[in-house]
């Protein structure tokens, strides 16, 4: 699966990719001391099929200035059942920023640089080797060995398969538009984002702002990525913004890690972000678990004196998945109303203010999913009958 070479490179770690991920635990381990490469196989800045929207929570992660990327505020989400206007809840100040991703993850890679990180960039890895400390890694441009690799290579990426990690993942798929919206349609949601639901057996289409253009979008459970793109048709129709010009279109995966049971670190390697599978399915949203991974791996790595394989995912299982249980019963609970009894299940979820108060709360880190369900236990316990 490689290819050896004589001069093999040895790095405190190595990190498998330049998104929130990578980057974020590349900065912290640098920062650290420790003598870290970043291979990133494409040059920054470059696309990234993402809706762009960034719970305000992810920015304790980050110790960069980022004011100048935000591309739009959001606070207020109005929910429709197919297109039909349902009702519109507000939050006093912004629960979410968005951005483009390829300035967002560029200003992040810049950062693990900057921190002393060495950056290779248009260098996908080609091969890997390992044994029970040791990983040697395989680019175009040479051979880089280290105790510790952290794969923040995405969705898609290989390590995570070459490593037999992860392998009961499950996945879901997404498809985003960037679409150079009319000013009347700007206008309209500005400071705004669509979630329009009911969908089977779960999912949502999206509409999130940004600067002269609106990021559009569905995504759909496990197993139903084949009929994504009408859906998505459909869900542009329905907003009026059918013949508008579409700059760009491009269908992705989401992985949502389920249980701790689903091995995520072992010996060198370390999974990140959506190579581990940490995004929530009641949002699908992955860059704030991304950037939470990345510090975790550091931390492991840094603190740890015996096996940091082991010290993440215990990080990981104390800190992340209780949020990614907690919004998947939250996924099941809401979703099925919404998709058996819409109307009950839409009129109940604009009269209870409380479920959006908690929603805002999480997403601008004042709470957690965890913390808010375990407020309301026979809610958590509906969520299990479900």
């Amino acid at each position: 699966m490689s290819t050896t070479q004589p001069n093999v490179e040895r790095f405190d770690a190595i990190v498998v990719g330049g998104g929130p991920a990578g980057s974020t635990a590349a900065r912290r381990l640098a920062l650290a001391g420790a003598h870290t490469l970043v291979l990133e196989k494409a040059q920054h800045p470059r696309y990234k099929a993402c809706g762009g929207g960034v719970p305000l929570r992810t920015l304790r992660h980050i110790d960069l200035p980022l004011d100048d990327l935000i591309e739009g505020e959001i606070r207020s989400i109005e929910v429709t059942h197919f297109g039909k206007r349902s009702f519109v809840k507000d939050c006093p100040q912004p629960f979410a920023y968005t951005v483009m991703r390829d300035r967002f993850d560029q200003r992040l890679l810049e950062g693990a640089a900057q921190a002393g990180a060495e950056v290779q960039q248009g260098s996908p890895v080609r091969g890997l080797e390992l044994d029970a400390t040791t990983a040697r890694v395989t680019t175009e441009n040479g051979c880089y060995e280290t105790p510790h690799l952290l794969a923040a290579d995405g969705a898609t990426g290989p390590i995570a398969r070459w490593a037999d990690l992860g392998g009961g993942i499950q996945r879901s798929a997404a498809y985003e538009l960037e679409i150079s919206a009319p000013e009347m349609a700007l206008q309209r949601w500005s400071e705004a984002a669509n979630i329009d639901v009911g969908y089977q057996p779960w999912g949502y289409g999206w509409v999130f702002p940004k600067q002269g253009r609106l990021s559009v979008g569905v995504v759909l459970s496990p197993g139903h990525g084949n009929s994504i793109k009408l859906f998505t048709q459909r869900y542009v129709e329905r907003l009026g913004l059918a013949g508008t010009t579409v700059t760009t279109a491009v269908g992705h995966p989401i992985r949502f890690r389920r249980s701790r049971d689903e091995i995520i670190a072992r010996g060198p390697v370390l999974l990140l972000g959506d190579s581990a599978g940490l995004a929530d399915e009641f949002t699908a949203e992955g860059i704030a678990y991304a950037v939470h991974s990345g510090a975790l791996a550091a931390q492991a790595i840094d603190g740890s004196s015996g096996d940091a394989a082991a010290a993440y995912q215990r990080a990981v299982d104390e800190a992340i998945q209780p949020e990614l249980d907690a919004a998947r019963a939250i996924s099941r609970l809401y979703y099925r109303c919404v998709t058996t009894w819409p109307t009950l299940a839409l009129a109940v979820s604009k009269r209870v203010d409380y479920f959006w108060r908690a929603f805002f709360r999480v997403m601008r880190g004042e709470a957690s999913y965890d913390s808010e369900l375990n407020r309301w236990p026979l809610l958590r316990l509906s969520t299990k009958v479900l």
